[in-house]
């Protein structure tokens, strides 16, 4: 029983988040330590930084 409510729960839980995912995410990237954590980390990634810089360099 203990296990069937706790699968109900992570059930619940997963849905919220995918719900507000937006609203956390904006809240998550007004903080400016995180914000410039992801952007190192985002432009660290050969793909990413390359698609950012031809859609920044794009003629």
């Amino acid at each position: 029983m203990n296990s069937l409510i706790r699968i109900i729960l992570m059930a619940a839980g997963t849905y919220a988040l995918y719900q507000n995912r937006y609203k956390i995410m904006n809240y998550l990237l007004g903080i400016s330590s995180i914000r410039r954590f992801a952007v190192t980390f985002g432009m660290d990634l050969p793909f990413v930084r390359d698609r950012f810089m031809s859609a920044i360099f794009r003629a």
